[in-house]
Order: structure tokens, then C-alpha cells, then sequence
């Protein structure tokens, strides 16, 4: 754990990520005067991006200078992608040798293009309603934004190989989706990025349709819920009965993942632990890290003031200028890193105190799943990944019946997107 402080969780690295929000946040703003208005949202490792770029949006209107100003700002953050988003699982989990991460992303991009294209009809997409429904037991209307993206959405994803980003380049060019655009958040400022695919992204970015994000260390990736915030749960034998089942569902090797959003209840930290409305030390850990990363956002945004305001005191052109704002931006960062080091000092004394239970072990999120998914299947067992999935083995009396329920929807032919709900 003190390794992992130094190296990833530390004052550097948080304030690289509030830079890259605010950039996000920027980004997506100019995207929504080109006409898109919808974010979809395939990795664990973005879902802090996002968070912090919506801040930083509301921060920047906070600032303006008009009530009337501050009142349409809202309502375009409002009505933006950040409040219609969807979150679709494109993890990938293969099991054996026959299946590939390829095909996993297929099928993911093939439920996507049944929500955009508004065909409830699709069976990737009424398959995963019975997913939803029948094995996270959530309420269908929950699971998706009251309004549907179209085929102008954004698609904010994190890259460490650049594998999974390019798998899901084709994947879209095969069923039809092109005119989306790509935010990449790219890790290592894209070191670690095969050859191949940097050509793939660049051509996309050649393009226009894709941005690059470079960021330092993307510690957000393939680690469990203390640090994305969420958590993705797998159902290996759903997959293998329905591809056995159904003709088109041959390569379905991505069906069966679902996310969860991270929270707590109020409890004495060891009462809780094994209890399945509690996350600590997760919920502990996500909000410190949280915490973190505003706290840098916030305070790039008064290194920009600063500017402003320094240049209108003074002028751009006085001799001066630079020397005055050098001296405020250092005041600025020497502040946040006194900030920013005392919440990691306070943070790390509470995960002392919550030993044996680390936020990062895989154990530690199996003792927190596992009670939440015995509420929906008591005879389940609970495995955990070592990119924190959750994998659900169940009976074959609990397989049956969630297939028969899939039969039965999928003959039914029914338009799962039939509902006031959705726009």
C-alpha cells in the first residue's frame, strides 16, 4: 500500500487528473455545440474523468458574472451529456481460449447500436433487459437515461494498450456506428501504446472524430470500486447457455455485466464489513480520492482567474506581468499540494485503522459484493478477477430459469424501449 502512495496515489497524479477532467469537461462542451448531446461511457477507469469534468463545468459557471449568464449556463449543464449518459459494460472477462476480447466488444457494440438505433426488438438488447432485470435485479427504466443517445454520441474511454479502444473501433465500423466521437484518455501520455494501434487512433483523430487525453498515470484502470467508484459483476454460465442457446449469440462472450455504483451506510466500520448496504473501506477511499481530484480542479481554475484578473489590473503587455503571475499560480499550487498531501496523510491513518481490510484488494471487494449478491441469489459464489470483476456462479436451477426468461422475451418480440420513459 505505501509503494502504491507513493507511486500512484499522490499529489502529482491527482492534479494530472484534474487537469485532464477540466480538458475533458472543455472538450465535451465544444462537442455539444457541434450537435452532440450524449455521453456513453464503457470503462470503469473514466467514470472519475467524468465526475470531475461536470464539476468543472459547474465551477466555470459559478464565476460568470451575471445572474442571467450563471442561468443558461445551468441549463445547458443541465441538459447536457453529463445528465445523459449511459453506461454499457464493455469489460472483458474470456474464459478459455475459444473466446476472444474482440468478440466481447462486439457484442457490447451490438446492444449500443440497438439503443440508438430504437430498435427494442434487437435481441442483444432484449437479452440484456433480462440481464438487468433477472440477475443485477434492477429495474429496466433505471438502467438507461430517460433519453436514449443517438448516432451523434460521445464515447469517453481509457487506454492503456490500445487494444480494447481499437477492438471497439471496429467493432462500431462493423454494426454502423460512425458517427460518434471518441474522447481517449490515453495512459503513460501514451508510452504504453502499441504501434499498431497508435496508427489506428490516429487515423481517427485524422479524421476528427476522435481527441486524446494523455495523462500520467491511469490509476483508475482495472482496480475495484475504492478507485473508479464502480464495479462491474460477470456471469460466466449465463454466457455459455446463451450462446449454446441462441444462433446469434455464438460470440456473446461479453453478456452478463452490469454495474454498480459505489455508496455506504452509516455504520462503525467493523460491524459493516460482510453486511450488503456497506462499503467501507471503499465508499472511504473513492471519497478521498474524489475529494482529491476537485480539490486540484478547483484550484486550476483560480490559476486561471488569477490570470484574468492579474491581467486586468496590470496588463499582458506590463513588465511585470509575468513575474506577478508566477509568483500567484506558485502561491495556488503551494496551497493545493499542502491541501492535497494532508488528505492523503488522514486518509492513509483510516486505512491503517481498517486492518486487515484493504480498499485494493481483490478480497476486500469479494467481502463487499458478495452479501449484495446473495440478496438477489443466496446460493451464488462469488469470485473476484484481478481487474476487480465480480464473477457470479450459480446453480443450474437459476441458470434454467433466467434462460427460459430470455426464450421467453426474445420470442415474445416485444419493443423493450416501448415505455413513456424513453424520448
Amino acid at each position: 500500500m505505501t509503494a502504491l502512495w507513493q507511486n500512484e496515489f499522490n499529489a502529482d497524479n491527482l492534479i494530472d487528473y484534474a487537469r485532464a477532467s477540466k480538458d475533458l469537461s472543455e472538450y465535451i462542451r465544444v462537442l455539444v455545440k457541434e450537435g452532440y448531446r450524449h455521453l456513453v461511457v464503457p470503462s470503469r477507469g473514466a467514470v472519475p474523468f467524468i465526475s470531475a469534468a461536470a464539476a468543472a463545468w459547474r465551477l466555470d459557471i459559478r464565476s460568470l458574472p451575471t445572474y442571467d449568464e450563471r442561468l443558461k449556463e445551468m441549463s445547458e449543464l443541465t441538459y447536457s451529456p453529463f445528465h445523459q449518459k449511459l453506461i454499457l459494460p464493455f469489460s472483458a472477462d474470456p474464459q478459455d481460449a475459444t473466446q476472444t476480447t474482440a468478440a466481447i466488444r462486439r457484442y457490447w457494440s451490438r446492444v449500443l447500436a440497438g439503443i440508438v438505433r430504437r430498435d427494442g426488438t434487437d435481441p442483444y438488447l432484449t437479452f440484456y433487459k433480462v440481464l438487468v432485470e433477472n440477475l443485477a435485479k434492477r429495474n429496466w427504466l433505471a438502467a438507461l437515461p430517460s433519453k436514449l443517445p443517438t448516432e451523434n454520441f460521445i464515447f469517453v474511454d481509457t487506454v492503456v494498450s490500445g487494444r480494447a479502444i481499437c477492438e471497439i473501433f471496429r467493432a462500431f465500423e462493423e454494426v454502423g456506428l460512425d458517427k460518434c466521437h471518441f474522447i481517449l484518455i490515453v495512459d503513460a501520455r501514451g508510452a504504453e501504446v502499441a504501434q499498431r494501434y497508435q496508427r489506428e487512433i490516429k487515423a481517427m483523430a485524422d479524421q476528427g472524430r476522435c481527441t486524446v487525453l494523455p495523462v500520467n498515470r491511469l490509476f483508475t484502470e482495472d482496480r475495484g470500486p475504492a478507485v473508479s467508484g464502480v464495479w462491474s459483476t460477470v456471469y460466466p454460465q449465463i454466457l455459455d447457455a446463451v450462446r449454446q442457446r441462441f444462433e446469434w449469440a455464438r460470440d456473446a462472450y461479453g453478456a452478463g455485466t452490469f454495474y454498480h455504483q459505489v455508496s455506504s451506510s452509516q455504520v462503525k466500520p467493523r460491524q459493516g464489513i460482510g453486511t450488503p448496504d456497506y462499503n467501507m473501506p471503499v465508499t472511504q477511499m473513492y471519497a478521498s480520492l474524489y475529494v482529491g481530484i476537485s480539490t486540484a480542479v478547483r484550484a486550476l481554475r483560480d490559476a486561471e482567474a488569477a490570470e484574468k484578473k492579474l491581467a486586468d489590473q496590470v496588463g499582458r503587455e506590463s513588465s511585470a506581468f509575468a513575474e506577478m503571475l508566477a509568483e500567484r499560480q506558485a502561491d495556488i499550487d503551494l496551497d493545493l499540494r499542502r491541501q492535497l498531501e494532508y488528505q492523503l496523510m488522514k486518509f492513509r491513518e483510516a486505512v491503517e485503522e481498517m486492518k486487515p481490510y484493504s480498499p485494493l484488494d481483490k478480497e476486500t471487494t469479494r467481502i463487499l459484493a458478495e452479501p449484495r449478491v446473495h440478496e438477489a441469489h443466496p446460493d451464488a459464489v462469488v469470485t473476484v478477477s484481478s481487474s476487480h470483476l465480480v464473477r457470479v456462479t450459480l446453480p443450474d436451477s437459476e441458470i434454467s430459469r433466467v434462460m427460459l426468461e430470455a426464450e421467453r422475451e426474445i420470442a415474445l418480440g416485444k419493443d423493450v424501449l416501448d415505455d413513456d420513459w424513453f424520448r
